[in-house]
């Protein structure tokens, strides 16, 4: 009988010295990206809405769970999947494809790990290191997505935006296309709100 990998729920990304490159799909359709794909519903909901009139990068940060995306969306010839740092290899990964006139059209990132405490805030997807990284190279059409169900993340993340010029921020309601998982039902359903907001370089 096969041992199953066993699937943390908080992975340190500063740990993973995962290095990624990517050339690019074999046309010219706009990227969406999924970062912190947990087990794949939300961008799976994506790709039944939008057909094969978009390409997907799907990152996840766990290995195990990256390897089952990998299975999951084999069919697809539009869907990468990636495991590793997000952070780390974002601008490898996307960058080929921006120089080719590619637009990166959306980048989620759904209910990540908050990291409340001051010492490892660092360790959060949306930080202020990341940010100031992609100005230089992160197309101002590009929209990011950002969904949390912890108020302090939500917060915190919207004061830091707020202090750069050069990022405009816009705040939403309803799940983005139509689409929650069960994450997010289950949090809704014991009383949460989730937090919305999108946000692109101007």
């Amino acid at each position: 009988m096969t041992k199953k990998s066993r699937i943390r729920h908080h992975v340190n990304p500063l740990a993973d010295q995962t290095k990624h490159k990517f050339d690019g799909f074999d046309n010219d359709k706009p990227i969406i990206v999924d970062i912190g794909a947990d087990r794949g519903e939300f961008v799976e909901g994506l790709i039944k809405k939008l057909s094969d009139s978009k390409n997907f990068i799907v990152l996840e940060i766990r290995k195990p769970l990256a390897q089952r995306l990998e299975e999951k969306f084999s069919k697809y010839e539009n869907v990468v999947v990636f495991d590793g740092d997000a952070t780390r290899n974002l601008k490898d990964i996307l960058k080929p494809s921006i120089d080719r006139g590619i637009i990166i059209e959306e980048i989620y990132v759904n209910f990540p790990d908050p990291w409340f405490k001051e010492r490892h805030k660092k360790r959060r997807v949306i930080n202020k290191k990341f940010i100031e990284g992609l100005r230089n190279w992160i197309q101002p059409e590009t929209t990011w997505i950002f969904q949390t169900d912890q108020k302090q993340l939500f917060d915190e993340t919207v004061e830091m935006l707020e202090k750069l010029n050069y990022i405009e921020i816009k705040f939403f309601d309803n799940s983005p296309h139509g689409i929650t998982t069960k994450w997010e039902d289950a949090k809704v359903t014991d009383g949460f709100d989730v937090n919305r907001l999108k946000f692109h370089f101007l």
